[in-house]
């Protein structure tokens, strides 16, 4: 029986710890320390200040999960660009109010105390070669409220107390805010005069650029008149609606127990997400980070409107996405596998062709505005410079369709049909990301 919660906290009945995911996703990265968003570069060439946005109202004001100011990076244009980029981090999700206490304490995933004074911010706006921008106006947004910057509640939420989490502890949900009040900040700093923008986002932070990009180019219609191209490129962030190998729910304990986000006894990934939804308050108006859109097409169930394969065939602003159908943190956190055995193994397989389903409304049809690189290779943190289908790189299919070289749809999405790493073919050096699997022959 499926369990629904939605705006009640749940009291587990055994001290919960946090959800294995969030240690990895400190760095928001994954495979040999790779970087998840779309360039990949741990070096990059842009650098930006820390900076706080106010907090002058306390029912309204952004902040991040422990009550902290929100803080966010930007780094101007050294030559008078008008082309802009924010870049989302990305780092998972909490889902249960104890998950969002533990990262609220000195984790850059839930306070901003702890963030460094410079990050660097790397322009996603390509030449036509496929290469990026040297300089633009680059805003990088840390990731501190564990829902993709989409929920708010006025007051602050209570967490159970238990274990390491002391009477009285409570959390902030102010997402959209953080998020609302960066474009603030930009129209204030540059941005009405912006002629090129494009939202990016990795992991987390590209389930963020699905779901915000709409939000981001109403703004630039609105304040911005001379942005003519408007562009959003979501980084692995297609996380499927599918239950995990094993069938496990979380329960008997349920949310705030260390069964609920514990993959292997946890409960299936859009059960968590749904209790994120109640949790966090996401909504559909002002102070909503889901779109109307989404809603009208799913009023009996408007949780899945925040999830990607729900709500990408509403979304306005034309986006090239960049994922894997085998995507490694879905496979270790929604299917819940390492594929040891057999039986695993093939529901790796499966796991590939029930994504390619789930994304047929992206790619099925030669009249579509939207693209994306589809790889085989295992991988989160993925080596797009070194992946190449049809005879060029990703970001060089990026580029052809940002420059209106294919038509959309199905002619600039570039699927691999292999089974996992290319049948095994991408392996070592730069394929070293791709986690090993058995050689498959047959194309999925």
């Amino acid at each position: 029986m499926i369990k629904i919660f939605a705006t009640t906290t749940l009291l587990g009945t055994a001290a919960a710890k946090c959800n294995p995911e969030r240690y990895a996703a400190l760095n928001t990265t994954t495979g040999g320390g790779a970087p998840i968003g779309a360039l990949g570069n741990p070096n990059p060439s842009k650098y930006g200040n820390l900076t706080f946005l106010p907090q002058n109202d306390p029912a309204t004001q952004a902040a991040c999960l422990d009550g902290s100011p929100y803080g966010f990076y930007f780094s101007p244009s050294k030559t008078g660009s008008t082309k802009w980029t924010v870049s989302i981090n990305g780092g998972g999700w909490c889902y249960d109010e104890v998950d969002c206490y533990c990262r609220s304490q000195n984790n850059p995933l839930g306070t901003s105390t702890v963030l460094p004074p410079t990050e660097g911010c790397e322009c996603m706006n390509p030449n036509e070669d496929g290469s990026m921008a040297a300089d633009c106006n680059c805003l990088h947004l840390p990731y501190a409220d564990g829902a993709s910057f989409s929920g708010f509640r006025a007051e602050p939420w209570a967490v159970p107390a238990g274990g390491d989490v002391p009477a009285g502890a409570k959390v902030w949900f102010r997402g959209i805010k953080n998020l609302d009040g960066v474009l603030d900040f930009a129209f204030a700093h540059g941005m009405t005069a912006a002629t090129e923008f494009v939202v990016t986002g990795g992991s987390a932070g590209g389930l963020s650029t699905f779901l915000h990009a709409d939000r981001f180019a109403a703004r630039l219609a609105a304040e911005a008149p001379a942005c003519a191209k408007v562009r959003a490129a979501p980084v692995v962030g297609y996380f499927l609606d599918h239950g995990n190998y094993a069938h496990t729910t979380g329960f008997p304990g349920g949310p705030n127990t260390p069964a609920w986000s514990t993959p292997g006894t946890g409960a299936n990934y859009t059960e968590w997400m749904r209790y994120v939804y109640g949790m966090q308050n996401l909504t559909f108006g002002a102070d909503g980070g889901l779109t109307a859109a989404c809603r009208a097409k799913h009023p009996a169930a408007p949780h899945l409107c925040f999830m990607s394969p729900h709500m990408q065939d509403v979304i306005e602003t034309p986006f090239f996405m960049f994922n894997s159908k085998y995507d490694a943190w879905q496979l270790g956190n929604e299917f819940q596998s390492k594929w040891a055995t057999a039986g695993e193994q093939a529901g790796v397989l499966q796991y590939g062709e029930d994504f390619m389903a789930q994304l047929a409304p992206v790619h099925g049809g030669a009249e579509g505005k939207h693209g994306g690189m589809i790889t085989s290779c295992i991988c989160h943190g993925c080596p797009w410079a070194d992946l190449v289908l049809d005879g060029k790189s990703s970001y060089e299919h990026y580029a052809d369709w940002f420059y209106g070289k294919t038509s959309g749809g199905a002619a600039s999405m570039h699927i691999d049909p292999r089974l996992p790493n290319g049948n095994g073919t991408l392996a070592g050096g730069a394929f070293a990301r791709c986690e090993p699997f058995p050689n498959q022959t047959a194309a999925v």
